[in-house]
């Protein structure tokens, strides 16, 4: 497996995680959604299970999708993203399969750190910040990032 070159910044997990969901904004709600996303995980050495959710207007968390990867090849193929509700991005689907098994290449959660990152309506200055992490995360892994970013509505 690729290692991030030396003299690079290691990016946090809570991070990449984030830039994906900011990446995938405008597949994700409709341009009235101004919504807060939550990606919820268990932190660890290895995130194994991760879902991500929608607050919407209701004051109530619709689920967006949901990613598994086994740490063992006798049973990667539930491997993946489940899409719920209606929801779908293939782009964040792809984002979420190159992080969750290249998550050794980011830095990993503290102990006691949150089980959560939540995602506001992106700017357009946030945008072109998770475009550039991602980028840099995909060409640290010898990848080419060719994810047109969604913007934002902000």
């Amino acid at each position: 497996m690729t290692s991030i070159p030396r003299g690079m910044p290691i990016i946090q997990m809570h991070r990449i995680l984030e830039s994906a969901v900011i990446l995938s904004w405008k597949d994700l709600l409709r341009p009235s959604q101004r919504g807060l996303i939550q990606v919820e995980y268990v932190p660890g050495i290895h995130i194994s299970y991760l879902k991500i959710w929608q607050l919407t207007g209701k004051g109530e968390w619709s689920l967006i999708c949901e990613h598994w990867l086994s740490h063992r090849s006798a049973v990667a193929t539930d491997d993946g993203t489940t899409f719920s509700n209606g929801y779908y991005s293939l782009g964040l689907a792809a984002m979420l399969q190159v992080i969750m098994q290249h998550q050794d290449q980011f830095a990993p959660f503290r102990p006691g750190s949150p089980s959560s990152t939540q995602v506001q309506l992106p700017t357009e200055q946030d945008t072109l910040a998770a475009n550039a992490c991602m980028r840099q995360v995909y060409e640290s892994l010898g990848l080419v990032f060719t994810h047109s970013p969604a913007g934002a509505v902000a």
